[in-house]
């Protein structure tokens, strides 16, 4: 039934001007959506299921389309949602999915297809381009480098379970490579560089926390009782380790 406004209950075209329509029901305080082609089907198949919910016979297996929706369309489908500030990133991991597995349906994507990926990952050899066509060889990806692809797989696909278009995640149970710790100092230059970019009310907070190695958190709940000023000392307590630190 249409409403007031001009729009139909439970039916909606996502994203606007797509043709892409969506039949949204709640079934015990949980959103289902079913995919439909046009705007008639979708009124037709939410009519469908408020009477089978009414009369007590809805079983939403029935109208599960997990078999109909691919990597390739579940990704844009999440990357037309996403707000993150590390879209780009997310972009760039999607269509290296797409490209490797865009054509399978959600269902098919098992777990040791994700480890054969990793290990060809792992094996595989990056090309740099040197004066046009000419190529060669560096070392393999970084473990956290194909950590990272498979961590928005995995972020993709959680969503997908959520959304009850998969029974499970089968990046879940996979087993990520250590990463080694890497410890960056900044240069002298650098800090320089850094210094010209702030008020000098602001750098002297900086210069604080690069001088004694200070967390934000540590730094910011400091108390007087822990500094010296007379003997240039700032004793800070360490839980985990017998004893405090002490700057000099």
């Amino acid at each position: 039934m249409a409403r007031k406004d001009g729009k139909d209950r439970g039916i909606q075209e996502k994203p606007k001007g797509s043709g892409k329509w969506w039949v949204r029901l709640f079934v015990n305080g949980r959103e289902r959506r079913y995919r439909c082609d046009s705007k008639s089907q979708a009124k037709a198949l939410y009519c469908r299921l408020k009477a089978e919910q009414r009369e007590g016979i809805y079983f939403p297996e029935r109208f599960s389309q997990t078999k109909e929706v691919t990597l390739r369309t579940w990704i844009d489908r999440y990357l037309e949602g996403s707000t993150n500030r590390s879209i780009q990133s997310e972009k760039h991991y999607g269509r290296f999915w797409k490209l490797l597995l865009g054509k399978r349906v959600l269902s098919q994507i098992t777990t040791d297809d994700c480890r054969r990926i990793q290990a060809k990952l792992n094996a595989r050899r990056k090309k740099v381009k040197l004066r046009g066509k000419e190529t060669r060889k560096t070392g393999r990806l970084s473990p956290a480098t194909i950590n990272r692809r498979f961590a928005f797989l995995r972020h993709v696909l959680m969503i997908a379970v959520k959304d009850d278009l998969l029974s499970r995640n089968p990046v879940s149970t996979l087993k990520f490579f250590p990463e080694a710790k890497r410890t960056r100092y900044y240069s002298d230059l650098e800090l320089t560089r850094i210094q010209a970019h702030m008020e000098e009310d602001h750098w002297q907070l900086v210069a604080f926390a690069v001088e004694t190695g200070l967390r934000r958190a540590d730094q910011f709940s400091l108390k007087w009782s822990r500094i010296n000023l007379e003997n240039s000392t700032l004793v800070i307590p360490l839980p985990k380790v017998e004893g405090p630190l002490i700057f000099l």
